[in-house]
């Protein structure tokens, strides 16, 4: 019968097909969740906070004291929704609270040591793209694209862990690339640059989308597409053990971790609990 093929391709979906078959189908074809860790709560805050600053702001305003104003904004909004609560759960301290805050307000302070926000010309926040790549459907958030002064485009990504190394840095720059062939195909114009900024080294990871670079990616994702729907077809997503399986949440599903997938509906079922007992708590 063969599992359901994705209804569309990201740049985090093909990196996760690449890293570990077997992952991208709990994730992607299961949809099975990972637990929200305090990493990642504060860079959805981080991006919140960035987001509004360089949509809402005007650039001659977009000041330390703005940002951190907006930074209040965002946390209180999320404790009014009550979803910080939920994510954190009770067993967090205010203390832990309080410095997560803390640490929120210094990541987006990074920004204005990697570039001048003043100096921006953001035209799009979160700007969601969608266009076609043979028989798959190709879907990206950009988190910044900005209008130069020479008239070209600049897609801007942010990046709250730390700086790279190579390997991963090249790994990474090829989701901002996939961002710049969304913008050629569904804009019509290429930008002239794609960036990373990792907010917690304050360093900018500047690229140029080479015609040369956006065809390979076409193929690249082409070919990865076909490997997605063969491995659906024949249910065969194998694990790829390596370095990073000791983060990976799915260990108790994975055989190569001793793990079985006939483990998949109580490790759901064990999800649902936990987020309901949160929620009443």
């Amino acid at each position: 019968m063969g599992l359901q093929v994705p209804g569309s391709i990201t740049a985090s979906k093909v990196s996760s097909f690449k890293e570990c078959g077997l992952a991208f189908r709990l994730s992607v074809i299961e949809k099975l969740p990972q637990p929200t860790t305090l990493w990642t709560i504060r860079g959805t805050l981080t991006h919140a906070v960035l987001e509004r600053m360089y949509f809402q702001i005007e650039p001659k305003d977009r000041t330390k004291k703005t940002a951190i104003e907006i930074v209040r904004q965002v946390w209180n909004e999320s404790l009014v929704d009550n979803s910080l609560e939920v994510i954190l759960g009770p067993g967090h301290s205010q203390a832990g609270r309080d410095a997560l805050f803390q640490e929120t307000i210094a990541l987006v302070l990074k920004d204005f040591e990697a570039e001048d926000p003043s100096h921006v010309n953001a035209i799009a926040t979160e700007l969601r793209l969608e266009t076609t790549l043979g028989d798959t459907i190709l879907r990206g958030v950009i988190d910044r694209l900005d209008l130069n002064d020479d008239g070209s485009l600049t897609v801007t990504d942010y990046k709250t862990g730390k700086l790279p190394g190579q390997i991963q840095e090249n790994e990474r720059l090829t989701g901002v690339y996939f961002y710049a062939l969304l913008c050629e195909r569904v804009l019509g114009t290429r930008p002239k640059s794609v960036q990373l900024i990792y907010l917690k080294d304050a360093t900018r990871i500047v690229a140029t989308p080479t015609d040369q670079v956006l065809r390979g990616l076409e193929s690249k994702t082409e070919a990865i597409w076909k490997a997605v729907c063969h491995a659906c077809e024949k249910e065969d997503f194998r694990p790829r053990p390596s370095r990073m399986c000791r983060f990976c949440h799915y260990q108790e599903l994975c055989p190569a971790q001793g793990g079985s997938l006939a483990l998949i509906s109580d490790f759901k079922a064990t999800h649902v609990a936990n987020k309901k007992r949160c929620e009443n708590n």
